[in-house]
C-alpha cells in the first residue's frame, strides 16, 4: 500500500469518527428531548387525572345537591297533600310499582338516581339474571345499563345508590346481599311478576301519593 492511499485511509478513517461523533452527540440530545418530553407528558396526564378526579367529585357534589333539592321538593308536596284522599289500590302496590306508575307529568319531580331506579324496574325481566332465590342483578349490570342509558360510565357512587333505591323501594320483595365482594340486588319470583305486570298509568297517583309510600 502507498504513501498516499495510506494518507487517504487515515483521511477516511477520521472523517468516519467525526461523523460518529456528531451522531453520538444527536443521539444524546434526541435522548434527552425524549426525556424530556416523556416528562412532560407524565406531568400533564397527571395534571388530567387530577382534572378528572376533580371533575367527579364536583359531578357527584352536584348530583347529591340535586338530589337533596327534590328530597326536599317531594317531602314539601307530601306535607301540602297529606289531606288529599289516596287511591286505595294503588297503596297496595309497593313503592316501586308506584314509581313506574308515576304519571309522565311526575317524573320531572324525581332525583336523577330515583329515575335511574325506575328506568331498570321497567323492564328488570330484560335486565336480572334468574337465581334460585329469584332475579339477581350485580352492580356491573347495573353499570352496563345506565352506561347504554346515559352514554357515559356512572360513578360507583351512582350505581350504590340506585341499588339502595330498587331495595328501599322494592320492600319485602328486594333486597342487597353481597358475595365473594360483588354486590347484587335479588328480586323475589313475586316482586319481578308483579313489576312485570305494572304499566305506567296516566291517571295514576302524582308524586306526592309515592314519597308518602316512601315514608
Amino acid at each position: 500500500m502507498t504513501k498516499s492511499s495510506i494518507e487517504d485511509l487515515a483521511a477516511r478513517i477520521d472523517e468516519l469518527e467525526e461523523r460518529v461523533d456528531a451522531l453520538e452527540t444527536d443521539t444524546q440530545q434526541l435522548e434527552e428531548t425524549v426525556e424530556a418530553q416523556a416528562q412532560t407528558i407524565a406531568s400533564q396526564r397527571e395534571a388530567l387525572t387530577q382534572y378528572e378526579t376533580r371533575a367527579d367529585d364536583l359531578e357527584a357534589k352536584l348530583d347529591a345537591a340535586s338530589d337533596h333539592r327534590k328530597h326536599l321538593q317531594q317531602r314539601l308536596y307530601a306535607v301540602e297533600s297529606a289531606d288529599t284522599p289516596t287511591d286505595e289500590s294503588n297503596t297496595r302496590r309497593s313503592p316501586l310499582q308506584q314509581l313506574i306508575r308515576l304519571p309522565s307529568q311526575a317524573l320531572s319531580k324525581l332525583t336523577a338516581n330515583q329515575e335511574r331506579a325506575r328506568f331498570i324496574a321497567k323492564d328488570i325481566r330484560e335486565y336480572a339474571t334468574n337465581v334460585p332465590a329469584g332475579f339477581a342483578l350485580d352492580s356491573s349490570t347495573i353499570r352496563t345499563v345506565l352506561h347504554a342509558k346515559e352514554g357515559r360510565t356512572p360513578h360507583t357512587q351512582t350505581v350504590s345508590r340506585v341499588m339502595d333505591f330498587l331495595d328501599d323501594l322494592g320492600k319485602a320483595g328486594v333486597k342487597i346481599v353481597k358475595r365473594r365482594g360483588t354486590k347484587r340486588v335479588i328480586f323475589t319470583e313475586h316482586a319481578v311478576s308483579e313489576l312485570a305486570a305494572t304499566t305506567t298509568s296516566t291517571g295514576g297517583s302524582g308524586i306526592t301519593d309515592v314519597v308518602m309510600g316512601w315514608r
